[in-house]
């Protein structure tokens, strides 16, 4: 009885029934109808549609909560956050770049111009709920940020402060509610479909077979490069560092699977709560840097476009040229969204003016990115987690 017992415990953690979702999909991926895996696709596209509905409000809610519930220093953290998500993703590209420049010469990668159209999908969704954006994400971050730093120079006993106080703390519950009593049960069927897709389509299987060697230089990269994030952020702990790497994995498994921080933001939140122990800090460092701190975007698409360079016949550019790049790269990922696909798309102009990237090129890219953002996706949850533990320590100490 007591191992049954501990089977169902087992069972009921969300790492585990991700990891069950994910080899399950991959098992039945290449044994089941299209018309069946476009149905879990379609489920799992709708349950995002209404998810990113609700997003802006998620975000408002949690930075609006969290900037409120701060008695002291709001803009002072708000500022020790972007200019540390600015210096982050530089110090990312700048990394991607160096090692990119010294390892890739040594691959001989075979040039492949057709290599972008063998990756067409047969599998479609089959309906969508067509939902409304009644405001972006950014403007409700924006919104958010200056209602709360508005309202923290009313004295607390200020009639105006509490009752928005009251609304803040309601507003927040609901949403609460709807992410741990609906949204993670739900997840692991939301996951299925995505990775089922995954699995019908043999994306990774292309990408191992086309891509391999600099598919597996830039997973080498991201690893030592996340796993140092956390030994920094761990104060140089090893048992600590494992420990913090261990909470934050369901996050990272539910990005992987789904390719997208604003889905796995819920996830997100709760792992880095369970790491600082400080869940007015998680609720807004999370929603407000998640779709602009995507390390894992900065490492592989910098190690991508220096590969397409080389296949192309392309100079890569000197450190001279590479830093204005990085700073124009850095300013795109603001308009980022979240969702599969948008960070490699307000980029690809970047890479157009600056790297002198061509049609054919930006079109390899944009593939091969999209193949690998369960990956990259990854890398960035797991990264926003470290990166908060550092600016919150930063922030206290600057605070004493």
């Amino acid at each position: 009885m007591s191992i049954l017992k501990y089977l169902l415990l087992f069972l009921k953690q969300v790492s585990v029934q991700l990891a069950i979702s994910i080899l399950l999909a991959l098992f039945l991926g290449q044994k089941i109808d299209v018309y069946y895996v476009s149905i879990s696709y379609t489920i799992s596209f709708c349950f995002i549609e209404i998810l990113i509905l609700m997003l802006p409000i998620i975000v408002f809610s949690f930075i609006l909560r969290a900037l409120i519930n701060i008695k002291n220093g709001s803009l002072l953290l708000l500022t020790i956050i972007f200019l540390g998500v600015t210096c982050s993703n530089l110090l990312a590209l700048t990394t991607a770049y160096l090692f990119g420049s010294l390892t890739l010469p040594y691959l001989n990668i075979d040039h492949t111009p057709d290599f972008a159209t063998k990756f067409a999908s047969s599998v479609e969704v089959l309906f969508n709920f067509n939902l409304p954006t009644l405001i972006s994400t950014e403007k409700a971050m924006v919104a958010g940020v200056l209602l709360g730093l508005l309202i923290n120079f009313l004295s607390d006993n200020n009639v105006v402060k509490q009752m928005v106080k009251v609304i803040t703390l309601s507003l927040g519950d609901k949403v609460s509610y709807f992410l741990t009593k609906i949204f993670i049960p739900l997840l692991p069927l939301y996951v299925f479909g995505f990775c089922i897709k995954l699995s019908y389509d043999n994306a990774l299987v292309h990408l191992f077979h086309q891509y391999s060697r600099v598919f597996l230089l830039s997973m080498s990269l991201v690893i030592c490069y996340i796993f140092v994030l956390y030994l920094i952020a761990s104060k140089g702990k090893l048992k600590l560092t494992f420990t913090n790497l261990k909470i934050m994995l369901p996050a990272g498994l539910t990005g992987f699977s789904t390719m997208s921080s604003a889905a796995t933001m819920p996830v997100t939140l709760k792992c880095t709560e369970d790491m600082t122990k400080d869940k007015n800090f998680a609720d807004l460092i999370i929603p407000s840097t998640a779709n602009i701190h995507m390390l894992g975007d900065d490492l592989t698409i910098i190690m991508t476009a220096l590969t397409l360079l080389s296949v192309f016949g392309f100079v890569a550019p000197n450190l001279g040229s590479f830093i204005p790049f990085a700073f124009a790269f850095s300013i795109a990922k603001l308009s980022c969204v979240g969702i599969p696909g948008a960070s490699v798309l307000v980029v690809l102009p970047v890479l157009q003016n600056y790297l002198g990237f061509t049609p054919e090129m930006v079109s390899i890219l944009a593939t091969i990115y999209i193949l690998q953002d369960s990956f990259g996706t990854c890398a960035n949850v797991m990264g926003n987690g470290a990166f908060a533990m550092i600016v919150r320590r930063i922030f206290k100490f600057i605070e004493k």
